[in-house]
């Protein structure tokens, strides 16, 4: 009787290891897109500023350097905590709600990219092909 429940406790933990790796991975994800956007940002963000309407939508409306901020805090905020739950397995109340408000930061990084991917993709569906 005693093994059977120790049989079912490693299984239950062998699912549970899996089922934590699943969300972790989006962490990590987050974290190396946060920093692309950051350099991203640096390196191309004064250029899409300026270049015109449309190429400002990658910048949340000519605004690089808010951007740039708000990715790297997403960022730095995603690497704390991976170091403090032990790569985003082991979590309290206020580490889960520290991460998750780290989440919506690196979200919130992420939506000038991928408004001026939807926009280009709506429009090459909308106009085709633009050079003869």
């Amino acid at each position: 009787m005693g093994a059977e429940i120790q049989q079912k406790a490693v299984a239950l933990r062998e699912v549970e290891a899996r089922v934590s790796a699943r969300p972790s991975i989006m962490y990590w994800f987050l974290m190396v897109s946060d920093l692309a956007t950051a350099i991203w940002m640096h390196t191309v963000g004064p250029w899409l500023d300026h270049t015109s309407k449309f190429t400002a939508t990658g910048t949340l409306g000519g605004h690089h350097l808010i951007l740039q901020i708000i990715a790297l805090t997403g960022f730095l905020m995603l690497a704390a905590l991976a170091v403090c739950t032990d790569n985003f397995t082991q979590t309290t109340p206020r580490l889960a709600l520290l991460r998750n408000l780290a989440c919506i930061i690196s979200v919130v990084a992420l939506t000038g990219m991928l408004a001026l991917l939807l926009t280009t993709l709506l429009s090459r569906v909308l106009f085709g092909h633009l050079r003869p």
